[in-house]
């Protein structure tokens, strides 16, 4: 009986012991399936918070949408790029396997991609597999072509689920025209975008997405699925109206001219007359290297003193309010002139001084006392009039541009603290006032093209997968921003500015009429308390001044090499800016149609596909080659036109004789020839005879007649 009771009494205690260890071993499997489950993100159905240490949620975009150029030539664009991880501890993935292949894959990886040595590759894959890590980094802003090839090596071959190799694809920004309106164009770079890239990153970067991560050993983050398959959408196109080769001029242009001056920074726009479309902006900064680069947009962005560019607003109100005719004249008091004790005095550089000045002379030679007197007389007890044509011109507005600027301009006001006596005579002449070039060329703009001020623009296209969305038509700023007449008046100034005045000497010889401004203007030292010793130059006009067509600004700041003063920094800029635009651009050369009744067909050189053009333009029969060829010579008999090859050695002077002055000029760029060229029409003379050996020093003139 007692031999019983000890049995069932260690049965019982087995049982319990059972119990417990059955109990304890439930219990330990909970635990471990509530650890699994928080780790990959739930506890009892619900999702975790954001903030846990194992998940995170992340904001990814799409692919960046593309900017073009007016011509269609890609400016900007993101590049699939690929990431390549490897997941060691997929099941699929035994470890004899990967011991057996290891030596083969890592050495295909040496080959491609010989950052490592195949020892290198080897260690670093039996380390990741050692270390057993699921999202373990190996490659970066690889190719898809080396994606394609990494996938029919060993290992890699059998697939994601069963290799563990992990591709992620992603967007990486590249830019085709370099140096060229890099500030314009713009970058977008962490979390900050800037210039174009900034002004419509809504649209570029498209919709993004909620993707979560998870973290996996070795401080490794991995993307998961999420529940709703949430994808990223990719932005949309944007086409400019930049052009890439008056880009390529202007910036050129600019550059030359700062290190010449050894100014610190300088800006250039090329505008469309007609519609406001910006064609070029150039904007350069001296680095600490002494080279320039685009580091700022100067042409939106700078808010300053204009100088005398804003001579022909004042003369605009003057004009406009009937008070004054550009013939009308006032006394030069020997070139100086005092408002309430403060000395107003034209430059030394203008030369003699008359007694008299006309406005349409004061314009012309940029008379600071001229134009004082003409203003102060009109406005001084009604300055608010004066002040009235500044904001019908919408000077007193930040401009309505697609890159947005972060300054505001500033008008002296007459009830202001700033206003006082001689705040009229100095804004007449561009001072207390601050304006951008951008809103200086405008306004220029608008007179060139009769008086209507177009509102300036630089995207014209909005674009996605190829289909245009939206077009963006140019727009109308002011209808009239003066009377015809006063118009007319002012073409006359500008125009005289170039002929007689100031800019004579830039623009003689010049192959088209051109009407602009110079201005000199002070600049306010550091402190802003006073006018320093450096100056900015600038020069404002349109071509050809006839039947405009392009308007141009150019702006230098401080330059230091003896020279300040707009006609010898700025002008010339805008010349060479105006002749290279003038030479390439053949809608914008002078007709060469014969007279009626002569019947004589007209003999052109150059390249065939102008050749081509031109006789179908004037409906003139010519002889085809039967071979396509860069550059022809014609002959002719009283009906028709044949067409020859001209053989071009690009060790010699070529016969330019018979090419227009846009085939001259794409021939001399292609040989490495400067050429400076005179009138209209044709090529009818060279300086230097065909055939002569080119050096580098080699420069011809060509004489063009109709």
């Amino acid at each position: 009986m007692k031999k019983e009771n000890k049995i069932n009494t260690r049965k019982q205690i087995l049982f319990r012991a059972r119990l417990i260890f059955l109990s304890v071993l439930a219990f330990a499997i909970y635990i471990a399936v509530s650890i699994f489950r928080l780790q990959n993100g739930y506890v009892e159905g619900f999702e975790i918070s954001k903030k846990s240490q194992d998940t995170k949620i992340e904001t990814v975009d799409g692919i960046r949408g593309n900017i073009y150029a007016d011509d269609g030539s890609l400016l900007a664009t993101s590049v699939p790029t690929y990431d390549l991880y490897w997941d060691s501890k997929v099941p699929a993935l035994s470890k004899e396997y990967f011991l057996e292949k290891v030596d083969s894959i890592s050495l295909l990886f040496a080959r491609f991609f010989p950052e490592k040595t195949k020892e290198e590759w080897k260690t670093r894959f039996i380390g990741i597999h050692q270390q057993g890590l699921q999202y373990a980094p190996i490659l970066k802003d690889i190719s898809f072509d080396q994606v394609k090839r990494i996938k029919t090596w060993p290992i890699a071959r059998r697939g994601r689920y069963r290799s563990g190799f992990i591709v992620e694809e992603k967007g990486k920004r590249m830019y085709f025209m370099g140096d060229l309106a890099k500030r314009t164009i713009g970058y977008t770079r962490n979390g900050i975008s800037v210039g174009l890239e900034g002004a419509f990153d809504s649209l570029l970067k498209g919709q993004s997405a909620q993707i979560m991560f998870q973290r996996m050993p070795g401080r490794i983050w991995r993307p998961i699925t999420v529940g709703d398959g949430q994808r990223a959408e990719n932005g949309k196109d944007i086409v400019t109206t930049l052009d890439v080769r008056f880009q390529d001029i202007t910036q050129y242009a600019l550059n030359q001219s700062l290190v010449k001056h050894r100014a610190k920074h300088g800006c250039a726009i090329v505008m469309d007359v007609e519609t406001g479309a910006v064609k070029a902006m150039a904007n350069l900064t001296r680095g600490k290297d002494g080279k320039y680069y685009e580091s700022m947009n100067y042409a939106v962005d700078q808010f300053s003193e204009p100088g005398s560019t804003f001579k022909i607003i004042s003369a605009l109100a003057l004009l406009e309010d009937e008070e004054i005719e550009l013939n009308d004249t006032i006394g030069t008091h020997g070139g100086k002139v005092e408002f309430f004790e403060q000395a107003f005095e034209d430059d030394s550089h203008k030369g003699d001084i008359p007694e008299t000045y006309s406005l349409q002379r004061a314009i012309e030679v940029s008379s600071n006392v001229a134009i004082t007197q003409f203003v102060f007389n009109t406005y001084r007890k009604k300055p608010q009039r004066f002040l009235k044509h500044l904001y019908n011109l919408g000077l007193n507005l930040k401009p309505n541009f697609d890159i947005p600027s972060s300054n505001h301009p500033t008008i002296t006001e007459p009830n202001s603290p700033q206003w006082s006596g001689v705040s009229l005579p100095s804004m007449s002449i561009g001072y207390a006032t601050r304006l951008s070039p951008l809103q200086v060329l405008t306004v220029y703009n608008s007179i060139a093209n009769g008086g209507t001020m177009m509102s300036p623009f630089m995207v014209k296209e909005i674009r996605q997968n190829g289909k245009t969305l939206e077009r963006i038509a140019p727009t109308v700023i002011n209808k009239k921003i003066c009377s015809q007449k006063t118009v007319k008046s002012l073409q006359s100034a500008l125009r005289g500015v170039t002929l007689r005045g100031t800019a004579q000497k830039v623009f003689e010889n010049c192959l088209f009429p051109v009407a602009g401004k110079t201005g000199t203007a002070r600049l306010i030292n550091e402190s802003g308390t006073q006018y320093s010793n450096k100056h900015m130059a600038s020069f404002a006009g349109y071509f050809p001044a006839n039947e405009p067509k392009y308007s141009i600004i150019v702006v230098i700041n401080e330059p230091g090499a003896g020279n300040i003063y707009g006609a010898g920094v700025a002008a010339p800029v805008f010349r060479q800016i105006a002749d290279k635009i003038y030479s390439s651009h053949i809608k914008i050369q002078p007709s060469t149609i014969p007279e009626k009744g002569n019947s004589q067909p007209i003999i052109l050189n150059g390249t065939q596909e102008d050749l081509l053009n031109i006789s179908e333009g004037l409906n003139i029969e010519i002889n085809k080659p039967k071979e396509e060829y860069k550059w022809v010579k014609t002959s002719s008999n009283e009906q028709q036109i044949k067409v020859n090859k001209q053989e071009i050695n690009k060790q010699k002077i070529p016969d330019f004789r018979g090419m227009g002055a846009r085939s001259a000029q794409t021939l001399a760029s292609e040989l490495g020839v400067d050429i400076q060229i005179s009138g209209y029409g044709k090529v009818s003379m060279q300086s230097i005879r065909p055939g002569t050996r080119i050096t580098k020093k080699t420069s011809v003139k060509l004489f063009l007649r109709p």
